[in-house]
């Protein structure tokens, strides 16, 4: 493994993490005599109150959240080994047949510019790495 100056090393001393937002509610239900059950328990109370507007939609929350949004699977004629523009071609060629959605293409447009972006540092990163070797021979 690539040792780094965020490589941990024995002894390294680590921030502590602080306590979620759970684990202080629960410890203060606790100073209160609560557990989790009691609060369950009232939040079903609550929501059966035809009066209150909080308890239903928040107990429906908790029994049916609703899905994390996610981008359908798609499959469409896409060559990796193409060049990057051409390789934005057919994206934009197969949003424009409709075989994939919008913004779905988007994405992997994206994600195309996000790799060229990599090897452009990586490429600066070794020409800097290789003009520092050149000086250091200059002079050494």
């Amino acid at each position: 493994m690539a040792k780094s100056s965020t490589t941990l090393k024995k002894g390294d001393k680590l921030r502590v993490r602080g306590k979620s937002e759970r684990t202080k509610i629960i410890e203060a239900m606790k100073r209160k005599g609560k557990t989790e059950g009691d609060f369950y328990d009232y939040l079903v109370v609550r929501a059966f109150d035809v009066e209150d507007s909080f308890g239903a939609p928040e107990l429906l929350k908790r029994m049916a959240p609703l899905p994390k949004a996610t981008l359908p699977l798609v499959e469409f004629e896409f060559d990796e080994t193409l060049p990057p523009a051409k390789q934005g071609a057919q994206v934009l060629k197969a949003a424009a047949l409709k075989q994939i959605p919008p913004d779905v293409a988007q994405s992997f447009i994206a994600s195309i510019a996000s790799m060229l972006k990599i090897d452009e540092i990586t490429a600066i990163k070794d020409e800097i790495e290789e003009i520092k070797k050149l000086i250091g021979e200059s002079n050494g």
